[in-house]
């Protein structure tokens, strides 16, 4: 990733296109959105952050008040600095279990996203409404949020989720960076929005990533190149992006041929464009050929996974 961006491609890009292989977006049910959260805000986003804090340090600041009373008025010896010490210990407990109960629910909600979106945005809407809330926490919620957003093919507002939960400290969380990235990078080239794709996967690079999460952002990096026109930047190391496009499910491993094909053609090496070509036949049917050329090679390949 050594080369600038240029400006917004003006290319029209469909973000209702699926990976090839996969059927598109048909408004089903199980996709359609759901009224259950209503749509991202950046304002009350940071409004809910912010009241878990003032929540949190409040019942912070009234131990320390309660605390200081029992030494002053040499109480801590008595029944009342007993009861007091009883009631603050039960109530802190209290508000760390509401964030230990949320995030023991969130696998289920997790597993819900691939196979019912909205039942899994129903289930999140009443998580989310639960407070105080520990920040990373919280932040966890949307991520599942932005997910979700994603399936749905609301590229823009699963991007301004990723971007906005980004922005955050994550904390415990802070393993979640590379997928939140990769969502990231993928809904801003659904969005046409190149300059943040490269902001998103420039950052990656900086990451720690599973194999898994390697592929998809190769995949993601070369669409990247192709659609920006950094044919030199998409073929570098051309054999061992291939080697490692094996990896991936047919589909996508068709793609990538595909994408390289069109770097090769226009880069004049007419013979590795041909031989790619024939390739990318072999993995993907004409009508898949058809679809990822017509749609800007617009594939999905980040889902609902954590690690």
């Amino acid at each position: 990733m050594t080369q600038e961006p240029p400006p917004t491609d003006p290319t029209d890009q469909d973000d209702t296109a699926e990976a090839p292989g996969v059927e598109e977006h048909n408004g089903s049910a199980e996709d359609a959105p759901s009224p259950a959260i209503p749509p991202f805000s950046p304002d009350r986003f940071n409004r809910e952050t912010w009241i878990d804090s003032a929540i949190r340090w409040a019942m912070a600041g009234a131990v320390v008040v309660v605390a200081a009373g029992l030494i002053v008025f040499n109480l801590s010896n008595s029944t009342v600095g007993l009861a007091a010490v009883m009631l603050m210990a039960f109530g802190w407990i209290g508000v760390n279990t509401i964030s230990a109960g949320v995030w023991r629910a969130l696998p289920e909600v997790t597993a819900m996203i691939g196979y019912n979106p909205a039942a899994a945005e129903a289930e999140l809407a009443e998580l989310i409404k639960r407070r105080p809330l520990m920040r990373w926490v919280r932040l966890m919620l949307y991520h599942r949020l932005a997910s979700i957003r994603h399936r749905q093919h609301r590229f823009q507002e699963s991007a301004a989720i990723c971007q906005a939960v980004l922005s955050k400290p994550l904390g415990p969380a802070r393993a979640q960076r590379g997928p939140l990235l990769l969502m990231l990078a993928e809904a801003k080239l659904q969005c046409g929005d190149l300059f943040g794709a490269y902001t998103a996967l420039c950052d990656l690079h900086r990451e720690p990533q599973t194999l898994v999460e390697s592929l998809q952002r190769l995949t993601l990096q070369t669409r990247y190149e192709v659609l920006a026109g950094h044919d030199h930047a998409a073929l570098a190391g051309v054999r061992q992006k291939l080697l490692l496009a094996e990896l991936m499910p047919a589909e996508h491993c068709g793609a990538m041929h595909a994408m390289l094909t069109t770097s090769a053609a226009r880069s004049g090496q007419l013979e590795l464009a041909d031989w790619l070509r024939r390739r990318s036949m072999l993995l993907c049917s004409p009508a898949q050929l058809q679809h990822l050329f017509s749609k800007s090679f617009a594939i999905r390949v980040v889902g609902p996974t954590e690690r």
